[in-house]
């Protein structure tokens, strides 16, 4: 199984796996995470989606590099939900898809999905792994690790596939904390959808002035929002906030 991996490989993987364990804060591991993947597996653009499949609104969170803000919030409001991917993230086995063995590509180069987003966004060239982020309802909640490359790029190799199964299961862990971070932020602090929304943003690291061009408000109106979020989680900051939901206060 590990035949095509070096010992330098191994110790790579090991320190990635060991940095993604032992970061206490989710928010700043599973950035971490995905600058750290790009030295063992090189992409030029990469991000980590949580599904709900039970949901119209099927996207829960998401992380991205590479990613324009419009690319990310394009696919979550609408792309997802044509995303041929999404179908081949089996929840009930681990699942590890390269795009050029997946798909027909004379079929899928005339879908909408890949004609005004994969083609513009440059992600033709990909590698996908699945993962269980809620334990408690596992065959709807999954989520994704994506990596791309340019069409003119070489595709993934078998020896990094492999790469992502090792750190598959690892990264199945860590998610279910970063999916249980958001969750829990409006029941914590009896927040409404609106504040839920924008303290998620939040916890994304946008500012202001991101969070109200993404809402399409104003950012008085997102300022309001952010001190009645402050106000009901008992904090003087956003930083002080960020460390409260993501359980790194490190004074309680």
């Amino acid at each position: 199984m590990s035949q095509t991996l070096w010992a330098k490989d191994w110790e790579k993987i090991n320190e990635t796996i060991l940095k993604l364990n032992r970061e206490d804060d989710i928010l700043t591991a599973m950035n971490n995470f995905l600058l750290d993947i790009e030295k063992l597996i090189p992409y030029e653009k990469a991000c980590i989606y949580f599904y709900d499949l039970s949901q119209p609104e099927i996207v829960k969170n998401y992380l991205g590099q590479g990613f324009t803000n419009k690319e990310l919030k394009d696919y979550e409001l609408y792309y997802c939900n044509i995303d041929d991917v999404v179908d081949k993230m089996k929840p009930d086995r681990d699942v590890i898809i390269r795009s050029s063995e997946a798909f027909d590509f004379e079929k899928r180069k005339d879908t909408e999905y890949f004609i005004d987003y994969v083609t513009p966004a440059r992600t033709k060239v990909s590698l996908d792994s699945n993962f269980r982020w809620d334990k408690d309802n596992p065959g709807y909640c999954i989520g994704s690790l994506d990596l791309f490359r340019e069409e003119t790029d070489v595709d993934f190799t078998e020896k990094e596939i492999e790469i992502c199964r090792i750190i598959q299961p690892h990264l199945e862990l860590k998610a279910s904390n970063y999916a249980f971070l958001f969750d829990h932020v409006a029941s914590n602090y009896s927040l409404t959808n609106t504040e839920k929304d924008i303290a998620t943003m939040m916890l994304k690291g946008y500012s202001n002035e991101e969070i109200a061009q993404m809402k399409y408000i104003t950012i008085s109106t997102v300022k309001k929002h952010v001190s009645k979020i402050l106000e009901k989680s008992d904090s003087k900051s956003r930083i002080e906030f960020i460390c409260k939901a993501s359980g790194n206060d490190r004074d309680k």
